[in-house]
């Protein structure tokens, strides 16, 4: 799995050297780039995704289409020894009040402590707060866009894993293999999500803890404590659009990679109110032959676990949904990747989905 580490250590905002955090949580070194003064240098990195996807959900819902999925723009600056500030923009958004995705400063006092303040990824699942680049399920697992608030969750959607936020993050404990024993994050958020205002008075506390017993092996735990505002009623009748209610989750989970295998997996639990929900999957990435991987991922989500079997199905839509991905991708050179897979998901309600999904992926 030599090409991930490759990414790891590419791309803005992917994994460092050390595998601890990615970027997007936080930057701890000077970038390469343009000199624009004595003390400063700013780097520009970017990737697109474009997809070609074939699905069909019953006999009226096919879809057979191209899609522009991402054209990301990444500006890292480094001003001094300590400031660091970043912009991602999406320029293929169709509304221009989702195309900022992040921007931010922070100050690194040293490894063990740096303060972040702006918007950016919300420091909750690893799968969530991964670049899509380094994503095996190509349109991420169900279960992780409901608990992350990105998609599916009727009471709070579209946040794209961002909130604006204050944040302390760092790394202790260097090792003699030059990883960092320990990671972590604790920041205070809005809870609204990307490019809004705060909806009600409260605010969420989210946090992540990383650890990193033996080299290629990463254990972590990670949660939100926060008071949503429902952006529509739920569907199990306990909480009424405009209601501000409780949103609790939290998440465990590991990753293991070598040279030839890559392993992660996460279970996760979450509150709306009185209403718990689980998800869990696990990913398996396999180098068949070199810049040749074989990919496959299992993920299953039960957003209501207090309905029997009977009342679940008098519900108008699916509770409860396993989803199983097979598929390959090519690295045809270092960040760029040729990735096809097919989807199969299974509902407890409703007809079973197939989604046969094609990425081509530059980035630079």
């Amino acid at each position: 799995m030599h090409r991930i580490l490759l990414f790891l250590g590419s791309l803005a905002l992917s994994l460092p050297t050390m595998a601890t955090l990615p970027d997007s949580l936080r930057l701890t070194t000077d970038p390469p780039g343009v000199e624009l003064g004595n003390r400063a240098k700013l780097t520009l990195n970017g990737y697109a995704q474009t997809h070609y996807e074939l699905s069909n959900i019953g006999r009226d819902n096919e879809t057979n289409d191209f899609q522009v999925k991402r054209v990301m723009l990444i500006g890292n600056a480094a001003v001094g020894k300590h400031l660091r500030a970043m912009v991602m923009l999406d320029v293929a958004a169709s509304r221009a009040d989702r195309r900022l995705h992040e921007y931010f400063m922070q100050w690194n006092f040293c490894d063990e402590l740096k303060l972040r303040i702006g918007q950016y990824k919300q420091p909750f699942m690893l799968e969530n707060i991964y670049i899509p680049t380094i994503l095996g399920a190509l349109n991420m697992t169900e279960g992780t866009r409901y608990m992350a608030g990105i998609y599916g969750d009727p009471l709070q959607t579209g946040m794209v894993g961002r909130d604006l936020g204050l944040m302390l993050t760092g790394e202790a404990l260097p090792q003699k293999d030059g990883r960092r024993l320990l990671a972590y994050s604790l920041g205070i958020f809005n809870g609204a999500g990307l490019n809004q205002r705060d909806n009600n008075r409260a605010k969420d506390v989210i946090g992540m803890v990383q650890v990193f017993p033996i080299k290629g092996l990463q254990l972590t735990t990670s949660f939100i404590l926060g008071r949503g505002h429902a952006l529509s009623s739920s569907p199990y009748g306990d909480v009424a659009a405009g209601q501000n209610y409780r949103r609790h989750r939290w998440s465990m989970g590991g990753e293991w990679k070598d040279k030839r295998l890559y392993l992660r997996s996460e279970y996760t639990l979450g509150w709306n109110a009185n209403v718990k929900s689980r998800a869990f999957y696990a990913e398996a990435w396999y180098t068949l032959l070199p810049k040749l991987d074989i990919v496959a991922n299992y993920d299953h989500l039960n957003r209501h676990t207090g309905l029997g079997k009977d009342e679940r199905q008098a519900l108008p839509t699916h509770t409860i949904s396993h989803n199983y991905t097979i598929g390959a991708q090519f690295w045809i050179w270092r960040q760029c990747r040729v990735a096809t897979q097919f989807v199969y998901g299974h509902r407890d309600v409703g007809p079973d989905s197939r989604e046969w999904i094609t990425q081509f992926q530059f980035a630079f």
